[in-house]
């Protein structure tokens, strides 16, 4: 994904009414426009940007991925089809240096490898502070339900391997779902399993020999427990993340994570204590043996998933999240 600082619409400070002591942004790329925007702030007002991704650290893209030219100037950019010394990813890290050198910006990644990249980052030195703040859910809301209740409500074979998957866009490359498919495949040859996929859009062709469970999108969190519960493990093989949400809502319910070992995931997944992380990136091979192992388990992975729990209550929820944002105002406030 690639998108440039400008957008259609123009957008200044004195359109959302009363003057703040701080404004807090988030995602908001193809939203507004950050020329106008920025040129309309006060030099010294507090803009904390809570980093989802790399696109504020970058002259587009939203994943450097194995490219490492944010770290000194974007050019020749692997994005674009059209690349070259002074490409759009040249001129977009040029606007977005010229922005931030006149305003009062603080990175706050959401892990500690988001947090590394801005400190990587050639725009990073614009910003005045840089820190981390892990995201944090509800854990009212993400709570475990009983797997038997759960696996019988949604009609899983209590006698197969429930495995689950979940992203907004089942579609989408990054989030790897043809490797895990591959993965299943190798491991359908000796267990029987239900794959249970929740997210909007297409997947590929599936193998006749598992059993699959496409629920759709899923907007509320207790039917997302309801399907997390019914996993046995759920399994996050993407390519990269900046923290991985959906592993945490996971563990509040109790259900170990298998992930590959990459970006802010370890950070939220614990390798032998709340799942596993497969070191080879990418690779079907590597995911097939932390399910070949998770199988083989199950008294460990019922000690994973009482551990995930532990670890979204200790560390991640919503209230931590939150009390960390009102600490980081307060001390910019004061300055």
């Amino acid at each position: 994904m690639f998108t440039s600082p400008q957008w259609t619409y123009k957008t200044q400070l004195k359109d959302f009414g009363k003057p703040p002591e701080i404004v807090n942004l988030h995602w908001i790329s193809r939203w507004i426009d950050k020329p106008s925007f920025f040129s309309s702030l006060p030099s010294e007002l507090p803009v904390v940007w809570s980093l989802h991704d790399m696109n504020p650290l970058t002259g587009g893209c939203h994943h450097a991925l194995d490219c490492d030219q944010f770290t000194n100037h974007c050019c020749n950019c692997p994005s674009l089809k059209k690349s070259g010394k002074r490409d759009r990813a040249w001129k977009n890290f040029e606007l977005k240096a010229k922005l931030y050198q006149h305003i009062n910006l603080h990175f706050v990644g959401n892990s500690t490898w988001t947090t590394q990249q801005a400190q990587k980052s050639a725009l990073g030195k614009y910003a005045r502070s840089i820190r981390t703040i892990h995201l944090g859910i509800d854990t009212n809301d993400y709570q475990p339900i009983d797997p038997s209740i759960a696996k019988a409500a949604l009609r899983v074979n209590p006698n197969d391997f429930a495995i689950a998957f979940a992203c907004a866009d089942l579609s989408d490359k990054n989030k790897n779902l043809s490797v895990l498919l591959e993965a299943i495949d190798e491991l359908a040859k000796h267990y029987s399993i239900t794959l249970i996929l929740f997210g909007s859009g297409q997947i590929p062709a599936l193998n006749n020999q598992i059993t699959t469970l496409n629920l759709g999108r899923l907007s509320s969190p207790h039917l997302q427990s309801l399907a997390y519960s019914a996993a046995d493990i759920f399994v996050m093989p993407s390519q990269i993340e900046s923290f991985g949400l959906t592993a945490l809502e996971s563990m509040a319910c109790g259900t170990p994570v298998l992930a590959f070992r990459t970006g802010g995931i370890p950070d939220v997944v614990i390798h032998g204590e709340t799942g596993w992380l497969a070191d080879e990136v990418g690779s079907a091979q590597s995911l097939y043996q932390g399910l070949h192992w998770m199988v083989k388990h199950s008294q460990e992975r019922s000690h994973f998933g009482k551990a995930a729990r532990e670890r979204v209550e200790q560390k991640f929820t919503a209230d931590l999240m939150a009390n960390s944002y009102i600490n980081l105002y307060q001390e910019l406030v004061k300055k």
